[in-house]
Formats: structure tokens, sequence, C-alpha cells
């Protein structure tokens, strides 16, 4: 019997930095914050030094979202209309790599005058039950749009001040705990108060439900209690993910991977 080979999806992200003007003197030279989903992850860098340049991605907080560097590909864009060739940049060993990743590569000289480096940013999830792919972004966008249909919903969420209105049937599909507590108590319109909550974290609680992607961070640990609460262990997953921290040895291990030849800097920008 033939085995099955699996395949986990993943999202390529491109993105091009342009420089211009590279000066011959030694110089460290970084992108700004580069936004995916509207947040500061990503940040593309050059050691332009006389012996061993090299060129550097780091992504910051991607856990967050529930995501994770898998693999970083580069090219130098040349007078066509891509790069001539793309190679594979070396994921550096630093620790948690959910929440700060490094990924570098030698160049065999310095840069200098202008050029464009073109990058595709392999992601996938942070968490094996988890994955980002092409999908019917309208599909979700549309069942979202779909809870504020008051008309429809037979279900509230009271959070504070704020009212939430949702569909048992689909809260009953995602998980468990409402599926049992709606059999148990076949109100025609339950509500539900959540008061020990933020009205922020139940509505992304309810996003999730809803579309499988978060609309705010996942370091949340309300959005983890609710997770816990109500059996959502995907969402459990991703938020233990997301509140881990950076600490001070993993920073050290990005540091002295930066600055392997800090003696031969003398200055750095922003390009």
């Amino acid at each position: 019997m033939a085995s099955k080979t699996t395949v986990t999806p993943q999202m390529i992200v491109p993105y091009e930095w342009i420089l211009e003007n590279v000066g011959e003197e030694p110089m460290t030279i970084t992108s700004k914050m580069i936004l995916f989903r509207g947040e500061k992850v990503f940040r593309a860098g050059l050691k332009n030094h006389a012996r061993n340049p090299f060129l550097f991605l780091m992504a910051v907080d991607l856990g967050k979202m529930g995501m994770k560097v898998e693999d970083v590909t580069y090219g130098i864009q040349g007078s066509g209309i891509g790069p001539a060739k793309m190679e594979k940049m070396s994921k550096e060993n630093i620790g948690n790599e959910e929440n700060l990743q490094l990924f570098t590569i030698k160049l065999a000289e310095k840069v200098s005058g202008s050029c464009t480096f073109s990058f595709r940013i392999c992601i996938e999830g942070a968490y094996p039950g988890y994955s980002y792919q092409l999908c019917d972004r309208l599909a979700k966008d549309q069942l979202w749009a779909a809870k504020e249909e008051l008309n429809l919903a037979d279900v509230d969420f009271v959070v504070k001040d704020k009212i939430f209105p949702a569909h048992k049937a689909i809260l009953a599909a995602r998980s468990p705990v409402f599926a049992d507590e709606f059999q148990k108590k076949p109100l025609d319109f339950p509500r539900i108060r959540m008061d020990d909550m933020e009205p922020s974290t139940v509505e992304n609680f309810l996003h999730f439900i809803y579309t499988g992607e978060p609309m705010g961070t996942l370091a949340d640990e309300d959005l983890q209690e609710l997770a816990n609460r109500y059996g959502l262990t995907t969402l459990t997953s991703l938020c233990k993910v997301a509140l881990k921290k950076n600490d001070v040895m993993q920073m050290e291990k990005v540091r002295k991977s930066l600055n392997s030849n800090a003696e031969e800097l003398s200055s750095s920008k922003i390009m």
C-alpha cells in the first residue's frame, strides 16, 4: 500500500527591498519594519562589510498571529522582470522561534550603488493543527458579517456594556461546551454574560469561532481562558505559543549572529 505524504499548507509572502546610493564605507543598513496583516513583523538588513558581507531577515512576534516562518529565499533583482536566481537563506538557531526568527545568507561581495533584493517568505501555522492557505476570503467576511444580522441571530453575548449577537448552530459546531449547553437548556434566545472579560477579547474569540482567524493579538491570557473554558483546543495552543516571551539569552544569540564582524562597523542607517 502506497504511503501518503502529508504537506503542510503554506503561504508565500513576497517582498522587495530597494537600496539606493549605497556607499563604500562599512555600514549596517536595515529596512523599516515591514507590515503583514496590519502588524509590523518583518525587517530586512544588510551587514555591508569588506569581509563577509551578509543579508538577513528577521521575523518578530509572528507567533502572536498564529504563524511562523518556515523558510526564506532571496534573489538580487536583475535587468529583467524578476531575480535571476533565488537562494535559500539559513535559519539561525536562536531558541524559541515562535516570537523571534532570524534568517541569514553570506554575500559574495559588498553591495555598492543601487540594487533590489527580492524575498519570498514562506509562512505556516505556529501550531500543527492550524495552517494558512488559499481560501475564499469573501466567504469568511460574509460569515462574520452575518453575525450582525439581528433578525437571524439566536443568542446574545453580554459583556459589560456591549452586546454581541451570534448563532447557536455555529457556536455548537465549533465548541463542544456550547453544544452541550444549548442541548441542556433549549431556550429560544439565551443570553450569555461574560462580565469577567473585556469586550475586545470576546469579539476576538467570536471572530476566531466564525472565521478560524484572530482579529487581534493571540497573546491574550483572557482569550486563552475563554478557549479553555469552551474547549477550543486549537485556539488554546495558539495562545500558548503567542504568550511566550523573548528571553535575554535569545536576544543575545541574535546580537552575536548579527555582530560577528562588529569591529568593522562604522555607521548604520535605515532605508
